[in-house]
This record gives structure tokens, C-alpha cells and sequence, in this order.
């Protein structure tokens, strides 16, 4: 899985496909069926999930590192 570069440095995207309805945002308070979305909702650093056709494309919170957010989605979805 790759995350694209997009013009918020804040966001990237996630080319992926799913059934989830487009155009809503997942959250920490949202559960998925999709494991790789699942790990990205169990890091800290990940402030929102947005869905659309095709993709999904993720913000993290100032904070957040972009290497640590996507060494630790590698981690988690090759230990599977």
C-alpha cells in the first residue's frame, strides 16, 4: 500500500479498494471490517480517515510523523 503525497501536508492519500460508503470520515470512534484501515485508526498520531471511490486518504495531527505513522502501519500489517 502506497500513501501519496497530497497538496495538505497533513493529509496523504491511500489508493484502496472498498465497499465503505464514499464521503464520509471514520474516526477513533469508528470501527472498520478492513484491517488496514483498522491499523491506521489504532495510531494516536491519526486525527481522521476520509473515504472516497477508490481511495481513502488519511490526516494526522500536527504532532504526527509521517515516517513513525507509516513504519508502524508496515509493522503491523507484515506481522499479519
Amino acid at each position: 500500500m502506497e500513501f501519496l503525497d497530497t497538496p495538505n501536508p497533513n493529509a496523504k492519500k491511500i489508493l484502496i479498494n472498498h465497499d465503505l460508503e464514499t464521503s464520509i470520515y471514520l474516526d477513533d470512534k469508528t470501527k472498520s471490517t478492513f484491517f488496514e484501515i483498522s491499523i491506521l485508526l489504532e495510531n494516536s498520531s491519526i486525527e481522521n480517515i476520509f473515504t472516497g471511490p477508490g481511495f481513502i486518504t488519511i490526516t494526522k495531527k500536527n504532532s504526527g510523523s509521517w515516517d513513525d505513522i507509516i513504519q508502524d502501519f508496515k509493522s503491523k500489517n507484515d506481522s499479519i
